[in-house]
């Protein structure tokens, strides 16, 4: 475990008090309006939603879906006429429904108090502009009037703290009646300015501001910066040189090498960048980067390999994707290779599939010498179908790792299986229309594997990309050394071939006797020295022969697998061993007769 800062902790008590507060507010405010609910049931309706009660000590509205007007008894007429229009045209806002909405808000920032001081000052301009609006509509004679039932009614406090409700004598009424005694009907054109100012502030706070457009240098200089800071801590901390600094930097190579319209919904830019940093001391070698004659260092094809850098777009907006090492990781000699590298990179992204073409596929597992199983993934580039080509779009060895196969032109590989498509519609290389064919002709010409026949090939028709990547099983035999059991338990496997009369083929090959050199039945074949790893797991399993039953397979456990080893003296015998995903599935020993 990792124990807290002390600035989490109060960040915690913080969270903590923040929701007492928020629980606090809400609780007490359901509870008071709940109250003054059941204390309303006994209101006796005038008209409509106008209801009228004993007690009450101002008007007010309360009530969400459904608002009614509460009255106290004893109102003279023409009182009510003016009160009634006063809580009406709050209703008509929807007052009693924004009111509440912005207490809840107060709840959320109860800790605020600007939030506190705007809630207040919401509220008391609801109550001002009611007032203005039923003198325009009952005219300035009832100022008087007015002012002098504001003052009597004047609750003097709140029915509840809350968003509701809406009280006629609440929130000021000092200042309501200052304000209702100078109200005078504004002029037009102060109306229409006013309602321009408004128009024009919210347009300001809604918009969002203009970012600044990044250009492909400024995403140049920004990777440049992080190499720079990165190059002060490496070589800052090599040899301990505590006053390492880079003191300048200069880009001086910055062109754009290719545009790919084919990959994305939009097109793909690969930038040539070549940049160099000046140190403040003069090394000969460093661990990272290139010294050049005149001091500064430099990223070439020789260290980690100059970055491409990967940029595309959003309607008119760049946008920087990442960059790619030319030279260690990846070739841009060609189109072809640069397509390439720029697929491999996009799938690493996700932001392409993994799959070069689309259509039917076919997964060929080939074996190699070693024992080690291989697969090869088969599209059609050109034309779907029996009358189109096929072409190996990438591999995968028996550890999972997958290979891209770039097609041997100068162009794009689109163009180049096109004309491979046309050559075969006219007659010639018919061989391209068997994916077998195919993957024979690359196993051998293009990895080497020269003893593979088609009689090793197991294809996989109609096959999907999941299919591909689940890594084969492969198959091996050798001697096993150095079993180590640590947290991470492995061995040293010297591979063989183990060899019976039946081989005839690989026999030959080999220039070997069956008469002579396999007396027992079996031969076995060591041209290698250097021992594979393999690393164990928990799931591994382990079968050994019984020596003190019938010769038969018997399963055991990891350490008794360790034990029946260590029994062997001066022979030991070939085991068998699979593997998957880089780690052994099973080993089996073979018996030696």
């Amino acid at each position: 475990g990792v124990a807290a800062s002390p600035l989490q902790a109060w960040i915690t008590w913080g969270e903590t008090i923040w929701l007492l507060g928020l629980v606090l507010l809400l609780t007490y405010s359901i509870y008071t309006a709940t109250r003054l609910y059941r204390q309303l049931g006994s209101a006796e309706p005038i008209i409509g939603n106008i209801h009228e009660m004993r007690g009450l000590k101002t008007p007010f509205v309360f009530g969400l879906l459904r608002p009614k007007i509460y009255l106290p008894t004893g109102l003279a007429e023409k009182e009510k006429s003016y009160i009634i229009k006063h809580e009406q045209t709050h209703i008509q806002r929807f007052d009693h429904l924004i009111k509440p909405l912005a207490f809840l808000v107060l709840c959320v920032h109860w800790f605020n108090p600007l939030v506190w001081l705007a809630f207040f000052l919401m509220s008391e301009d609801m109550e001002l502009s009611c007032d203005e609006s039923v003198i325009k509509q009952l005219g300035s004679a009832i100022k008087k009037d007015y002012s002098t039932s504001l003052l009597a009614l004047s609750a003097g406090r709140r029915q509840t703290i809350g968003g509701c409700p809406l009280a006629f004598g609440e929130n000021n009424p000092k200042g309501r009646i200052i304000n209702i005694l100078n109200y005078k009907k504004p002029a037009f054109w102060v109306i229409a300015i006013a309602i321009m100012a408004v128009i024009a502030v919210v347009a300001g706070l809604v918009a969002n501001p203009q970012k600044k457009q990044f250009t492909v240098e400024d995403y140049a200089r920004q990777y440049m910066d992080e190499r720079i800071k990165t190059y002060e801590e490496t070589i800052g901390n090599w040899k301990e040189i505590d006053n390492f600094k880079i003191v300048d930097s200069k880009i001086t190579k910055l062109e754009k090498m290719a545009t790919f319209d084919n990959l994305l919904s939009s097109p793909v830019e690969l930038w040539d960048f070549e940049y160099r940093l000046k140190p403040n001391i003069d090394l000969d070698v460093m661990p990272m980067g290139v010294p050049t004659d005149d001091g500064w260092i430099t990223e070439t094809a020789d260290d980690m390999g100059k970055p491409i850098l990967v940029v595309s777009y959003e309607g008119a907006k760049l946008q920087y994707l990442g960059h790619i090492f030319w030279g260690a990781f990846a070739d841009f000699s060609t189109p072809a290779n640069q397509e390439t590298a720029l697929r491999e990179f996009l799938e690493r992204m996700e932001l392409l599939s993994p799959e070069t073409y689309s259509g039917d596929h076919v997964i060929v597992k080939f074996p190699l010498s070693t024992g080690e199983t291989c697969q090869l993934f088969l599209s059609q580039p050109a034309v779907q179908g029996e009358h189109g080509i096929w072409c190996v779009e990438r591999w995968m060895d028996g550890n999972g790792t997958v290979y891209y196969e770039t097609p041997d032109t100068e162009g794009l590989p689109a163009d180049y299986y096109r004309g491979l498509q046309k050559e075969v519609g006219q007659g010639h290389r018919p061989g391209l229309l068997d994916p077998l064919q195919v993957a024979i002709e690359f196993i051998k010409n293009g990895l080497g594997q020269w003893q593979v026949t088609m009689g090793d090939l197991v294809p996989h028709y109609a096959a999907t990309v999941e299919d591909f990547l689940e890594t084969p099983v492969s198959h091996f035999i050798g001697f096993i050394s150095n079993f180590k059991n640590d947290d991470r338990p492995y061995f040293h496997l010297d591979q063989i071939e183990w060899l019976t009369q039946e081989d005839t083929a690989r026999l030959e090959e080999l220039g070997i006797d069956p008469d002579k050199e396999m007396p027992n039945g079996f031969y076995i074949h060591n041209p290698k020295s250097y021992p594979m790893y393999c690393g164990v797991t928990e799931q591994t399993q382990y079968q050994v022969i019984d020596l003190d039953g019938d010769a038969s397979h018997k399963s055991v456990t990891k350490e008794e697998f360790i034990e029946h080893l260590e029994q062997y003296m001066n022979f030991m015998p070939p085991f068998w061993v699979t593997t998957k995903d880089g780690y052994v599935q099973s080993i089996t020993e073979q018996y030696v007769p």
